[in-house]
């Protein structure tokens, strides 16, 4: 399946979702980042859209042990902003920190929780489009953990040269590792 055919059929399964089942779901996600002890590290983590496994409990735990940032979309590149608990919505709807913003190469995070359109079992990620991750990964060497509802993945995905994989996928039945 081409990639925006898999986009597609993706956001299907994702509004056939039920809202308790997304937010069973989300938590048991939240419960498996947090049992993976990310401690004392700097961290990217963004704020969830409506169709994403919701990340605010995950924001909150890694903030009392981390230094948490959230990604900025500035043009074609994504910025980071420090976590403080601020926001206003901007680009695509998305709640966004109102802090200092960085360049990627300024923090360079050690690990980066990471949003996703569909997956497969060998961690290959297809994102909305835009490539901001892809090209965020370019320049940023870190533990690349992407979380996903379960119906999120996929037999397989398509890839060119310039798409990442990642270290490891999270849903809320299964944690799929290099």
């Amino acid at each position: 399946m081409d990639k925006k055919s898999l986009r597609k059929a993706a956001k299907a399964r994702i509004e056939a979702m039920s809202a308790d089942d997304k937010t069973r779901e989300s938590a048991a996600v939240a419960a498996k980042i947090n049992a993976l002890g990310i401690r004392g590290k700097k961290v990217l983590i963004y704020n969830a859209l409506p169709d994403e496994v919701d990340t605010r409990d995950i924001i909150a735990f890694l903030s009392a042990d981390n230094t948490v940032y959230l990604p900025v979309v500035d043009g074609d590149d994504m910025l980071l902003a420090s976590y403080d608990g601020s926001g206003k919505e901007g680009a695509f709807g998305i709640s966004e920190p109102t802090g200092k913003r960085f360049a990627a190469r300024e923090i360079m995070p050690d690990v980066c929780i990471t949003p996703l359109r569909a997956f497969d079992a060998a961690l290959n990620r297809l994102g909305r489009g835009k490539g901001y991750y892809d090209r965020f990964f370019a320049v940023c060497d870190c533990e690349k953990i992407a979380i996903a509802f379960d119906c999120q993945q996929f037999d397989e995905i398509e890839t060119d040269g310039f798409d990442v994989k990642m270290d490891a996928v999270v849903t809320a039945s299964e944690t799929y590792r290099k």
